[in-house]
């Protein structure tokens, strides 16, 4: 393994050579300024190179904008060192392999959910932990590896906070990771308070502050939960000190990479027509609801936040018919079709973000159901219209992405499994629009 202090030696070298060559020629340095990197077959091929925020774009070291958009890979939330090429049992060959397969697509970020026990106590096959015998070596050390790997790659890597426990050990979804408000089993021995949890982030860092190409996100869909007994309002300013807590540690240990935000499940919308038939919007979720509330409140010395949003169509992130004369027209109850596709997307907010914020916002979780694939082929091909005219939308508003999910399982499935990785549907739409060649519909 390339241990972190070779890895930051390695890096400052490439730096070096890359700051002579760009001072040297002013002229080059003018013109690489106004590159936009989309996908990792562009990104330079010894190592990422470190990312920071410049108002709402996300740039490298040679103020180059780069577009992050990749995948959700979440088995780390698991098992210690993860599912790679179907085994539970970690080779470096079948975890390149799949990061091959990704590149191939045009992903350059995956964003992986961790668990806080597997990491905080690095978790392996000799712990004598419930997770132990599923896995071939630690927590920790599969997260350097698929860094490593991945930067070799020229792929970036988002860790996010998911569960406190694991599959193995009682985990649940937990909304937010500290009393009152974890559900996984006996959470509060692992994580007792937000202190803890501020001091698990900085152990994380101090990690992980040698490796440009880790992005962290310090926790996935926060909210209140159904035991915490405290309205949303208290969840939410809890969640701002914790994040104020997380921040400073993180900061503090030498991290400076992009940190991103969120809070809530995700957005939605009602969508209705006008006596023209045009598309207007009312009532459900928006990023208004609370990303003022959080940057008014977040002080980061880096500035190299990123706001981080979630939704499902069908779970009504394109919209929802709420009337029936509507979902007889259309004959479902989500639309499809561009314009309401996109006036659901503006209305939670996309328009007023690229109006108003001055901060990078990737959809971190996002896809398409394969559910009606053989019981229903109408209503199939409607699916594929919005997952087609969500991406159309996401890149006419410059977004960064991150589709679910890189797995041959569940209805969010994008390939239908190794060796060969071939797309499914939805994986076939989303190979597309890496490649650039989007448009739509």
């Amino acid at each position: 393994m390339l241990n972190s202090k070779t890895l930051e030696a390695f890096t400052i070298l490439a730096i070096l050579v890359v700051c002579i060559i760009f001072t040297s020629y002013p002229a080059a340095s003018l013109i690489t300024s106004n590159v936009i990197i989309r996908n990792s077959g562009k990104i330079g091929t010894i190592l990422s190179l470190p990312l920071h925020v410049e108002g709402k774009h996300i740039k490298n070291l040679l103020n180059q904008t780069v577009m992050l958009r990749g995948v959700n890979k979440v088995e780390f939330a698991d098992d210690p060192d993860g599912i790679w090429m179907g085994s539970t049992m970690w080779m470096d060959a079948n975890v390149k392999a799949e990061l091959d397969a990704m590149k191939s697509w045009g992903v350059n970020v995956v964003d992986f959910h961790i668990s806080v026990e597997l990491t905080k106590y690095d978790i392996g096959p000799n712990s004598g932990h419930p997770a132990s015998p599923y896995c071939s070596i630690s927590a920790m050390e599969a997260l350097h590896r698929v860094a490593q790997f991945a930067a070799e790659r020229g792929m970036y890597v988002i860790f996010g906070g998911y569960s406190v426990r694991c599959y193995y050990s009682g985990a649940a979804q937990d909304r937010l990771p500290f009393p009152p408000y974890a559900e996984s089993a006996n959470a509060s021995e692992v994580i007792a308070s937000k202190e803890e949890f501020a001091e698990w982030w900085r152990m994380m860092a101090s990690e992980f502050k040698d490796y440009p190409n880790v992005i962290f996100e310090i926790w996935n869909e926060c909210g209140n939960s159904k035991i915490s007994n405290r309205t949303d309002e208290e969840a939410f300013q809890d969640w701002l000190d914790a994040t104020q807590q997380c921040i400073t540690a993180i900061r503090e240990a030498g991290f400076n990479g992009l940190i991103m935000h969120n809070w809530g499940y995700g957005v939605y919308c009602g969508v209705f027509e006008d006596e023209q038939g045009n598309p207007h919007c009312a009532w459900g979720t928006t990023l208004q609801d609370w990303v003022p509330n959080l940057l008014g409140n977040i002080s980061d010395p880096t500035g190299n936040i990123v706001i981080c949003v979630h939704g499902y169509d069908t779970l009504g992130a394109v919209g929802i018919y709420t009337f029936e004369a509507e979902r007889q027209k259309w004959n479902s109850s989500w639309p499809y079709v561009y314009s309401h596709v996109k006036a659901a997307l503006e209305y939670e907010g996309l328009k007023w973000w690229n109006e108003t914020i001055n901060y990078p916002l990737i959809w971190g979780e996002f896809g398409m159901t394969m559910g009606w694939k053989n019981s229903d082929p109408t209503q199939h091909t409607y699916e594929m219209a919005r997952f087609n005219n969500t991406l159309a939308v996401f890149h006419e508003y410059g977004l960064h992405y991150c589709a679910f999910w890189w797995r041959e399982i569940s209805v969010y499935r994008l390939h239908n499994g190794p060796p060969n990785f071939t797309p499914t549907d939805s994986g076939q739409i989303l190979k597309i629009y890496l490649s650039g060649s989007q448009q739509g519909e």
